[in-house]
């Protein structure tokens, strides 16, 4: 541990520090709260979060059930229940806000750019179906080529229109609070007031330049994909004329059928995705993803494979569209040891194979030291801590990330496990101050009264807890935390 010196604050959630040089984000996640409502009032699951996924990345989040780790990335998947609602925040993807996107238009990105693996298997199958057409069945539905070709056309005009749409609903409610605070001075309000109509006249002007720009980009995208379509249609006449002509000679009929057969399948795949190239491709992942035999296994149902073959075949579907992001939440807690650490380096090697950045979500640190390139700790809703793998298995400073670490099973350690005491917080009433406080034996007197800032330990490293602060009375971690950071220095070599 660090020896005691003074550490800052950041605007935590506003922002999460600097972005690494050489690290690109792929999806920002910025103050989301999420809350649900229920017969006994309201639960408040999420409560201003924020982080950052970087292109090719593994980010680890940990904490125990009920902590908003789901419910989190649920919102990035758009598949909140019906009773949740987004109280606040965004999720930027590709220059979309996720929270301000309709349903529609959600199925152009879950599970095409995003996808997701859930934590049992078999919930996640349909056991009458067979798994060669569950495979397959996304590929075939968003198989459209010329449907996809149109909407990348016109992808970049849609974007900006819906992006300014949000900012002029923001400026609008930003000035509605000011306004309707009693406590706002009457020349507050006034600025407030001329400041919005400024905003509003402004991005009233480039929403209809950017509806004119919508307009004008799908008038040349149809034009464009009309031509690309009479040309498909055109080169398949030709290249049928010829072998209609030696069809109704009836000389060798077998072999001109054939000619005929490949050819209206060639003419298929470029419209859509035929069934025969859904399965081959099928075919190609389920070998990619170890599952052995994979033509024979292909016209098999689920109750037929393992808990750990299950899984491969979950993992399999959500490749199908080969996204960008990977959601795995806990896909490995319903298998045993042995098949969870298959699972984990296949998730691994497919990471690292296709470029993919992965969201891991876990209540076990031990599984995180395996996956993670950066980790975020939750505990109520609350990110409490986050950095890279190195910062929080070795240099940790919250209570929470000790207590954790505390009740890793440890070969090394002769150490007694120690339980963390109590139980998460009733949401339904978020605690005053720091929400660990009362399960806390580290707590001061100011975690019960006031919410600790963000405090940056490194530039990679941050940690919301009162410890941090320079009149916090100086506090090392329990001793077993202490011995196994030490053990695992020494068998990395770092010490």
């Amino acid at each position: 541990m660090a020896e005691q010196k003074h550490y800052h604050s950041i605007d935590y959630p506003r922002e999460v520090g600097p972005v690494p040089e050489g690290k690109t984000p792929i999806l920002s996640v910025r103050n989301l709260a999420i809350s649900f409502k229920t017969d006994q009032g309201r639960v408040r699951a999420v409560r201003g979060v924020s982080f950052d996924l970087y292109q090719g990345e593994t980010l680890c989040i940990v904490g125990e059930s009920g902590s908003g780790k789901s419910v989190t990335n649920k919102a990035i998947m758009g598949i909140l229940s019906k009773n949740a609602h987004i109280d606040s925040g965004s999720i930027l993807f590709e220059g979309q806000d996720l929270t301000k996107v309709s349903e529609e238009e959600f199925h152009n990105i879950r599970g095409t750019k995003i996808g997701m693996i859930f934590q049992d298997p078999l919930s996640s199958l349909n056991p009458i179906m067979k798994i060669g057409k569950q495979i397959t069945e996304v590929m075939i539905i968003n198989g459209k080529h010329l449907k996809n070709e149109y909407q990348s056309l016109i992808n970049d005009e849609y974007i900006a229109l819906k992006n300014d749409k949000r900012l002029l609903s923001l400026a609008k409610n930003e000035a509605s609070l000011i306004l309707k605070n009693k406590s706002s001075t009457e020349e507050e309000k006034a600025k407030a007031k001329e400041s919005r109509d400024q905003q509003v006249a402004s991005l009233k002007e480039k929403i209809e330049a950017d509806r004119a720009a919508l307009s004008s980009a799908k008038k040349a995208a149809k034009i464009k994909v009309k031509a690309h379509e009479k040309d498909i249609k055109s080169r398949h006449h030709e290249a049928e004329k010829p072998i209609l002509r030696d069809l109704f000679r009836f000389k060798n009929f077998h072999a001109n059928w054939e000619r005929f057969i490949r050819e209206y399948r060639r003419y298929l795949s470029e419209i859509r995705v035929t069934h025969k190239e859904a399965k081959k491709r099928a075919l190609s992942i389920m070998a990619e993803v170890g599952i052995p035999d994979p033509a024979r296994r292909f016209n098999q149902y689920p109750f037929e494979f393992s808990g750990g073959m299950r899984q491969r075949i979950v993992i399999a579907i959500a490749l199908t569209a080969s996204p960008e992001i990977l959601i795995c939440d806990e896909p490995t807690t319903a298998l045993d040891v042995t098949i969870q650490a298959q699972i984990l380096e296949l998730i691994n090697q497919l990471k690292k194979a296709r470029h993919m950045s992965v969201i891991f979500i876990t209540h076990d640190l031990g599984v995180v030291a395996n996956m993670a390139d950066r980790v975020a700790v939750m505990y109520a809703g609350k990110i409490v801590e986050y950095g890279t793998a190195s910062d929080v298995f070795y240099d940790p400073r919250h209570p929470y990330t000790w207590a954790l670490l505390s009740s890793i099973p440890d070969v090394d350690s002769k150490s007694k496990l120690e339980a963390i005491p109590g139980t998460p917080p009733n949401m339904l009433y978020p605690p005053k101050g720091d929400a660990f406080a009362f399960r806390n034996r580290y707590a001061l007197e100011i975690d019960f009264k006031k919410e600790p800032p963000m405090f940056e330990v490194s530039p990679t490293h941050y940690a919301a807890t009162w410890l941090l602060d320079d009149r916090a009375p100086a506090c090392v971690p329990p001793e077993i935390v202490a011995n196994r950071i030490e053990t695992s220095l020494k068998k990395a070599g770092l010490k």
